[in-house]
């Protein structure tokens, strides 16, 4: 039976080359990673998933008590299909949180985590943002509420490409399962700052925007409490979307880390 969200995998140098699952963040689609393929397929074999609502899976609505849960077994649906039995896991944005749980309940299929523009725990302004856009959305036009949301987390005009493309990402995803998706994490804050504060025995590596303002510390208080199996590399002249903003500094580092893994 396939599963029910939407997939593409893109074959590697082998049948028995390694995988990397790849999940993007909210607003977005597999296309965010399309910096990384051309690269990555050399040595690995890939497998693209896009989330509920977003990209090939849009027309799927988020039910009333979605949870990160339920959104990592989808995930994990998608890879049992595709017959994988344990793989490396790269999470950007809001899909590290997903990689974060999915990690949670299946350590035992994750060979190691690379979680980009890490979300660990949201800040006060966040969950400011959050609450506006939530408490706004009858008020203000969505195309104008993406665009402020766009504008809160990825603020500077030298990242232009990255806020190209994620708005039009945006525009093929309702602003219903993009908000839900949003204040799913707000909602959740408790349970991913348990998760991301606690250590773990996989192998996890944080890549971060040097300008990356919202998230970066929270992924640094992430670091610091997961124990010796977690590093971070700050990439610079990036920021959010980092392996948009500087795909050579981004594929290099991400590259050499997974091959030293295995």
């Amino acid at each position: 039976m396939r599963p029910m969200l939407h997939y593409k995998t893109i074959e590697g140098p082998s049948n028995n080359a390694p995988w990397i699952v790849m999940i993007h963040g909210a607003g977005g689609s597999s296309e965010v990673w399309y910096r990384q393929v051309a690269e990555f397929r050399r040595h690995y074999n890939l497998l693209l998933v896009d989330l509920m609502g977003h990209g090939g899976s849009m027309k799927l609505v988020l039910a009333k008590g979605y949870d990160f849960e339920t959104a990592a077994e989808q995930v994990i649906e998608v890879v049992n299909h595709v017959g994988i039995d344990r793989a490396h896991y790269m999470g950007l944005s809001l899909g590290s949180i997903i990689v974060r749980f999915i990690a949670e309940a299946h350590p035992e299929r994750v060979e190691s985590m690379v979680l980009a523009g890490a979300v660990t725990q949201l800040n006060w302004e966040t969950r400011t943002l959050l609450w506006l856009a939530d408490l706004g959305k009858h008020i203000v036009p969505y195309r104008i509420l993406k665009w402020l949301i766009a504008k809160a987390i990825i603020p500077q005009s030298r990242y232009g490409r990255s806020m190209k493309l994620f708005l039009e990402n945006a525009k093929k995803v309702s602003f219903d399962n993009f908000l839900k998706w949003l204040l799913l994490g707000n909602r959740l804050n408790d349970r991913m700052t348990t998760l991301f504060g606690r250590a773990i025995s996989i192998p996890t590596l944080y890549l971060m925007g040097a300008d990356d303002y919202l998230f970066l510390e929270q992924a640094q208080w992430a670091l610091n409490r997961g124990g010796g199996y977690a590093s971070m590399v700050i990439i610079p002249d990036a920021g959010h979307v980092c392996n948009i903003d500087n795909r050579r500094f981004f594929n290099s580092v991400s590259l050499e880390w997974l091959q030293k893994i295995g």
